[in-house]
């Protein structure tokens, strides 16, 4: 069974992806997200065994790569990562703090991009793998403000 890493995987898209990969018996999936939601624990247990949580704040980039390896050295080869988890705060950016475009940066942009770095080198070392990048429909309608 090959393993998926999703992320964002604790609620909406990220966990119906997860559901979807775990029930269709051919891969083995990690939700990954800053906590558990009741959802995906009660997911997690319907999935017998197909469906495992692992926390991780991506927003704290320099955590990445410990936490890209400790999946690789509990569950094994890496074949896919759905880079989901995303924010999409409200209001105008020029009123938007500094501090919050920073967050958002970060999160939307940086740490899929390191993400992928850490899980796409042990891809290439396997000889296979499959990344899948999500962005919010405004990424192609724009949105107000």
């Amino acid at each position: 069974m090959r393993n998926v890493i999703v992320t964002g995987g604790s609620r909406g898209i990220g966990l119906a992806i997860a559901r979807r990969l775990a029930a269709s018996g051919e891969y083995n999936v990690i939700a990954v997200a800053r906590r558990e939601s009741e959802e995906l624990a009660a997911a997690v247990r319907e999935a017998q065994r197909r469906l495992h949580f692992r926390a991780c704040d991506l927003a704290v980039t320099n955590a990445i790569p410990a936490f890209a390896k400790s999946l690789r050295d509990e569950f094994g080869a890496i074949y896919g990562l759905v880079n989901n988890a995303g924010v999409g705060p409200d209001g105008l950016l020029a009123t938007m703090h500094n501090s919050d475009i920073e967050a958002l940066i970060r999160l939307n942009v940086l740490s899929p991009m390191i993400l992928t770095k850490y899980v796409a080198r042990h891809m290439m070392a396997d000889g296979a793998g499959r990344i899948v990048n999500i962005s919010s429909i405004v990424a192609s309608t724009g949105h107000s403000g």
